[in-house]
């Protein structure tokens, strides 16, 4: 009877702890950054926790050690907020094509920051475009604001091609 006992202990156990991981596993913590490249224009996509990134923006702490580059202060109106933040992405990510550090600019943004500060784990993400000089690109390199924290990131070179109608599009990989 014991051994049944250790048994069904042990099954119900092993059924909560699956239950728990799958819980956990459906997204991503990390930031993340998405670089698309083609014919030599950059669009960077960045996904992140906003309500933790201002989190830790908020924290003095951090600043004194170098874990971040600003302090938002708690007063600040959004506007002001929001002002900082594209400043800090602006200044502190550095987009390179072919060793030549381009010169970007922030096409998307998001606007309620307040509220993405209220909410737990609340995502979102702001969008950057650069042109390279050079159509054809050997390397592109990203960095990121230390704010951010960990970003995973990947790359991606859409391949594209017409097609006529009802013709069949084909990619070689």
């Amino acid at each position: 009877m014991n051994l049944v006992k250790h048994f069904l202990f042990f099954g119900i156990y092993t059924v909560m702890l699956c239950t728990s991981a799958i819980s956990h596993a459906h997204a991503l913590k990390e930031t993340t950054a998405t670089i698309t490249v083609r014919s030599g224009q950059i669009d960077v996509l960045v996904n992140t926790d906003f309500s933790h990134w201002l989190s830790v923006l908020h924290n003095n702490e951090a600043w004194l050690l170098g874990d971040t580059e600003l302090v938002l202060q708690n007063g600040q109106s959004e506007q002001v907020k929001r002002k900082q933040l594209q400043d800090l992405v602006l200044t502190h990510t550095k987009i390179q094509a072919n060793g030549t550090l381009l010169n970007c600019q922030l096409n998307q943004f998001p606007i309620k920051l307040t509220q993405l500060h209220k909410e737990h784990h609340s995502r979102a993400y702001f969008r950057l475009g650069c042109v390279s000089p050079q159509k054809q690109l050997n390397s592109v390199s990203l960095t990121l604001p230390k704010s951010l924290g960990r970003v995973y990131t990947s790359l991606v070179q859409p391949k594209q091609q017409l097609i006529g109608a009802g013709q069949q599009a084909n990619f070689k990989l």
